[in-house]
């Protein structure tokens, strides 16, 4: 059987020909992306032989600015933060066991040192504090304030849990808005000419190491196969980096390679009950679909709202029901909000429980609670509530 002829002469060929032209043609097309892909791989492992980290040396434009009153010294740097991201950064959403504490402003003064030295030896990371980000908030371990695992040898994974948002933070007991893995939002909102092009800082340990998210934008500099134990490495000049992982779990550090000290000093509102009660927050089964915060004169009011997965909750007496509903909290002031709390244990709960408490006597004027889709209060005698351990 002849087919169409293909060649500028119009020679017909036959079918066998045209398939072996083909397959030839196939061969020839892999060879080359081959060639490409090699070539682009030795490229980058050439590129990450020859890694120089840069230096934010005592540059505002290394920061974000959120950071500020940025003043240096040759041993360190020294600034203050509120310790809240850029207003686009989405806080809370995504959550799916929320602790219901709110991302509020803080006086943070950071003091990150300079000179750094390796310590003996590495010194693992504990839930809390390992560092600072570039826009002034936190850095934390990836650990819970849960019990430590005896297989792994350390608390639960925040991320495991479900307790992190879009951006890979939350907010603690202390309405402190902090990351427990690598700030994705902050590392887009740099960008790749600052990340990959320049090799800028995303933050600083404890240590005072620099923290780099290399390869977040590009594969072919990814640096996995380099680091050390404590996901670092030196740069061609011997300068020591941590570098974040690009993929699950993100994790920023896992111990420190340096003497790690304390680098913040904090100033903040606690939050109250209306019986004068600290509100420490309470684990509630709760994905976070927004979060928002509205000013109404002296007040300021944090709203979440979300849907319950199957909640055991008091709802009146010792009654309890399991709840898979939307709904919302909030709190304005110690006379206003509605939230969840953990009751003191009873043997009639049979396990972890929480209840609805609201009160609604000082709302500021403008806010309309009733416009909030919120669940039903608990009633009944008062409730001695659990204190943070």
């Amino acid at each position: 059987m002849k087919i169409a002829a293909i060649w500028l002469n119009q020679t017909p060929i036959s079918s066998a020909t045209l398939k072996l032209f083909c397959a030839l043609n196939v061969v020839l097309l892999l060879a080359l992306l081959f060639t490409i892909g090699a070539a682009r791989s030795a490229f980058g492992q050439a590129a990450l032989g020859d890694l120089k980290i840069g230096s934010c040396g005592c540059d505002q434009s290394c920061f974000t600015d959120e950071v500020k009153n940025l003043r240096c010294t040759p041993t360190q740097y020294r600034f203050e933060s509120s310790g809240l991201p850029d207003e686009t950064h989405v806080m809370m959403r995504g959550i799916t066991a929320t602790n219901q504490q709110y991302p509020s402003t803080h006086a943070y003064e950071i003091t990150i040192p300079l000179n750094q030295r390796m310590a003996a030896t590495p010194t693992p990371t504990v839930p809390g504090a390992i560092g600072i980000a570039v826009n002034g908030v936190p850095l934390f371990d990836p650990g819970t304030q849960g019990k430590i695992d005896p297989n792994t040898g350390r608390s639960p994974h925040t991320y495991d849990v479900g307790e992190l948002d879009e951006c890979g933070g939350h907010a603690g007991r202390g309405d402190d808005y902090h990351y427990h893995i690598a700030p994705k939002c902050l590392i887009d909102e740099l960008g790749e000419t600052h990340v990959e092009d320049h090799l800028q800082p995303i933050g600083f340990a404890n240590d005072g190491f620099p923290i780099l998210a290399v390869g977040w934008f590009r594969q072919d500099r990814n640096l996995e196969a380099h680091l050390d134990e404590c996901r670092g490495m030196e740069d061609r000049d011997g300068d020591y980096f941590y570098n974040v992982e690009a993929a699950s779990k993100w994790d920023i550090l896992t111990c420190f390679k340096g003497k790690a000290v304390g680098i913040s000093k904090d100033r903040w509102d606690q939050r109250y009950d209306m019986y004068g009660a600290k509100i420490v927050g309470a684990k509630v089964s709760m994905a976070i679909s927004s979060y928002r915060l509205e000013r109404y004169a002296n007040n300021l009011c944090h709203i979440m709202e979300g849907t319950l997965d199957n909640q055991r909750v008091l709802t009146q007496g010792t009654n309890i029901e399991k709840l898979s509903s939307k709904g919302a909290i909030f709190y304005c002031n110690p006379n206003c909000y509605s939230e969840f709390f953990s009751p003191q244990s009873k043997s009639e709960y049979r396990g972890p429980v929480v209840f609805y408490e609201q009160t609604l006597v000082g709302c500021p004027t403008g806010f309309s609670p009733e416009a909030l889709p919120l669940f039903a209060p608990y009633e009944g005698a008062k409730l001695q509530k659990k204190s943070a351990k």
